[in-house]
């Protein structure tokens, strides 16, 4: 593990790293998740260059340039931290579709998993090997938490959120909206599987927030969710398959961006 990062006190499964870039080599261990925070409004240089042509087609699909933008600093992030994990160049990267769409790496050599989630200017990328991870960003944005509650989350989810006070009820909502669509990012069924068929707890320090699934093919003990820090405005959750591991976040915010240039 690379020096920056260290474990928060009392809790031995989560690491985070010392606002520092996500470094130009990193060994992936099968009990680590690494998490990467980045700002889409900070780009990298040349990102550009890093993406192929299908992506550079997509990019110019975009009918904003804001959104154009956005698109190729996330994408260019992406290869730029998968390049190192796999010590290949972050252009030389080839993806293909998996289950339902989830991207994978092609002819990778190791078997790294991977999850992207935007939400306004910022982003999150989550790295397992060889377990399946999801990653959800929102924009904390003025919102009727308890209508949109009952409407789709499950009932016991709607009833611990309108049991809490007022002024916290907000933030719950996020909390358990980002940890509920990481959950299903991780499994790769996206809207194919209900946010009310399984439930996760609001509170934010809950060791074990997987409450109940009836659609998952495993049992609530058998994953790890956590809410992550994120900026101000926003809240973020990861989701990984196996109940033991570690998350290690890296800040590759404004300042840090420029550093995860190739090398």
């Amino acid at each position: 593990m690379n020096g920056d990062a260290i474990s928060t006190d009392g809790n031995e499964d989560i690491a985070v790293g010392r606002k520092a870039p996500f470094p130009a080599a990193i060994t992936l261990l099968s009990d680590d998740v690494h998490v990467v925070r980045f700002s889409l409004d900070d780009p990298l240089p040349r990102g550009h260059e890093l993406l192929d042509d299908a992506e550079r087609e997509r990019a110019e699909r975009f009918v904003f340039e804001r959104d154009r933008r956005r698109f190729v600093a996330a994408h260019a992030c992406v290869r730029t931290a998968l390049g190192r994990c796999l010590a290949r160049p972050a252009a030389a990267l080839r993806f293909g579709a998996g289950h339902r769409g989830k991207p994978y790496v092609i002819d990778a050599p190791l078997d790294v998993r991977f999850n992207l989630s935007d939400g306004g200017e910022r982003a999150v990328l989550a790295i397992a090997l060889g377990r399946e991870v999801g990653v959800d960003i929102e924009e904390v944005r003025p919102t009727e938490v308890d209508a949109l509650a009952r409407r789709v989350f499950a009932p016991s989810e709607a009833n611990a959120l309108a049991a809490l006070p007022p002024d916290d009820r907000h933030a719950a909502f996020f909390r358990i909206w980002t940890r509920k669509e990481a959950f299903i990012k991780a499994l790769g069924e996206g809207l194919a599987m209900p946010l009310d068929g399984f439930e996760v707890s609001p509170v934010e320090d809950d060791p074990a927030p997987l409450l109940r699934s009836c659609t998952a093919p495993h049992a609530p003990g058998d994953w790890c969710i956590r809410s992550l820090k994120a900026a101000p405005g926003y809240a973020a959750a990861v989701a990984v398959d196996g109940s033991n591991c570690r998350i290690v976040c890296w800040d590759a915010l404004s300042s840090g961006i420029d550093r995860l240039c190739p090398v």
